[in-house]
């Protein structure tokens, strides 16, 4: 376990991880619904997962949706992949903005838990599927955050592509 705590850098404990244990600690308080772990590893590995799950649907849906509203804007990543060369801050400032964003999504995630919440106790049939219908929600994500995932390395190597012709 240890081993798997000194790889994460801090971008996967500050977007994944501690969303995560935010999330699990506001479902047991605010919501009621505890998440059973045995130990600290346990505990560990099931925050990290909730915090990527979160992280995932807070890049290929609510920044999205922010972004169609023009709540926010963003440059084109080869004009970000420039800026960060010159100035190194720009990192840790993403890594902060994706926090925020990671954050806002947990919060509207506690909010339509406990509307599902309510739906499964209500719908005899939320009750009887609600393991598939996660399970078929987790691969869709998964497969769109792997899209995505694949879209954002081909961007950065025809960043450095680019890099290397103006050179």
């Amino acid at each position: 376990m240890n081993n798997f705590i000194e790889k994460l850098g801090s971008y996967q404990i500050i977007t994944n991880l501690l969303p995560g244990v935010f999330f699990g600690m506001a479902l047991r308080l605010l919501l009621g619904i505890v998440v059973p772990m045995e130990n600290i590893g346990e505990e560990i590995m099931v925050y990290y997962f909730m915090g990527l799950i979160i992280n995932r649907i807070s890049s290929l849906v609510v920044k999205p949706i922010l972004k169609k509203c023009r709540f926010i804007q963003e440059v084109p990543y080869s004009d970000y992949a420039k800026a960060a060369k010159v100035d190194s801050k720009i990192d840790v400032l993403s890594e902060a903005n994706n926090y925020f964003r990671t954050l806002l999504t947990s919060c509207l995630l506690l909010i339509v838990i406990a509307i599902l919440q309510i739906s499964i106790c209500n719908i005899k049939w939320f009750s009887l599927n609600w393991k598939w219908l996660s399970l078929i929600f987790l691969s869709l994500l998964f497969l769109f955050a792997y899209k995505k995932q694949t879209k954002f390395i081909c961007k950065r190597i025809e960043a450095v592509k680019a890099f290397k012709d103006e050179d």
